[in-house]
């Protein structure tokens, strides 16, 4: 008769000193999970070794009782308290997973190289322990490892959305990169903030692009300033007649605040016509991005252009043409006014650019 496969596994691994570490290997949600018991067997020299390894491994079996009965109940609850106890690195293989399956394979493949760094970096960490340390030391050894700022950011961003996505699974109390200060966050180089012209934008709405949702959904960002994300999750319902003119009132998705925002003349032109349901029929990302750099080539534009570049073109437009500060942070719902603040300094910058454009009085 066959022996049934049993749902948890304890196992063992050689340490360096010669003896073993043990640990739980189990599936979780499709999604095969080792989680280390921090208990020890160490090499047996005398019968005190003998008699230590021997409550361990009592301990340890315990420890996978208790695991196989949670898994054969499937309680909730319990459910819960075992996906608490995987470690970062498998659930960040999960998210991987799960964007693959979408089709994301872009973000997929960040997924996959923020685990290989996870795992480079050595400390291990589960959701229910991992802080703000483990972060922080994270963020340091990728830089002395020399990896660019802009990845460190990127990888850095990514990791905040995979916490944001565990603390709404009620996986974690809390997202352990919001007790992070402003200035212990990476933050993207000022040149990656790339941003079109108003006559960059007037060019792409006189140029054809093979998806036309694509390129309404696009240049209806430059005149709102939303996200992908938001754009994607956006019904018609949220675009309402505020008594003093259209406006989208929407909920962002990455960060959980309130926007209100103004709809103008060149925002209502890019509006398909009403219906139910989402306002923007997309395509996935990846085909998005390759839309957008056909379109933006043929519009013969010299710039690497991405949607998000649409937030940024909202952003510097507004400023441009006179808007305070105060205001644009509000409509593009940023937290901190700082994060407005380097926009300014894009277009204080631009400024400075065309003064100089300006020749000297000696020059003929």
């Amino acid at each position: 008769m066959t022996k049934p496969k049993e749902l948890v596994t304890l196992r063992q691994r050689k340490t360096k000193n010669g003896g073993q570490t043990l640990y739980l290997d189990y599936t979780v949600n499709g999604v095969r999970t080792r989680e280390f018991l921090r208990m020890y067997l160490v090499p047996e020299r005398t019968r005190v070794d003998k008699l230590q390894n021997r409550e361990t491994l009592i301990a340890a079996e315990a420890m996978k009782t208790r695991r196989t009965i949670e898994m054969q109940e499937g309680k909730a609850g319990i459910r819960r308290a075992a996906e608490r106890d995987m470690l970062v690195t498998d659930y960040v293989k999960e998210r991987a997973e799960f964007y693959r399956k979408q089709g994301q394979v872009g973000q997929a493949g960040t997924m996959d190289k923020i685990r290989r760094w996870l795992l480079d970096y050595g400390r291990r960490a589960t959701l229910r322990t991992v802080d703000k340390r483990y972060i922080l030391e994270f963020v340091r050894h990728m830089r002395q490892r020399g990896l660019a700022e802009s990845t460190i950011y990127l990888y850095f961003s990514n990791l905040n959305t995979v916490f944001n996505h565990a603390y709404r699974e009620d996986l974690i109390r809390e997202n352990p990169i919001s007790k992070m200060d402003v200035p212990e966050r990476p933050r993207p180089p000022e040149s990656n903030r790339e941003y079109l012209t108003f006559d960059e934008v007037r060019k792409l709405t006189e140029t054809r692009c093979g998806n036309e949702s694509v390129k309404r959904a696009f240049l209806f960002a430059c005149f709102t300033g939303l996200r992908l994300s938001d754009i994607e999750a956006l019904t018609w319902d949220r675009v309402r007649d505020s008594g003093r003119g259209m406006q989208v009132e929407a909920t962002q998705i990455k960060t959980k605040r309130a926007v209100y925002v103004p709809l103008s003349s060149n925002a209502l032109a890019q509006l398909p016509e009403r219906g139910e349901g989402k306002v923007f029929d997309l395509p996935n990302r990846v085909t998005i991005g390759e839309d957008i750099r056909d379109w933006v080539g043929r519009a013969g534009i010299g710039k690497r252009v991405t949607f998000h570049c649409a937030r940024h073109t909202y952003a510097t437009m507004l400023l441009t043409f006179g808007a305070n500060l105060y205001t644009v942070s509000s409509l593009l719902g940023h937290a901190n006014i700082s994060t407005t603040q380097l926009y300014a300094k894009i277009v204080d910058e631009n400024k400075r650019m065309t003064v100089d454009l300006i020749p000297s009085i000696g020059e003929r």
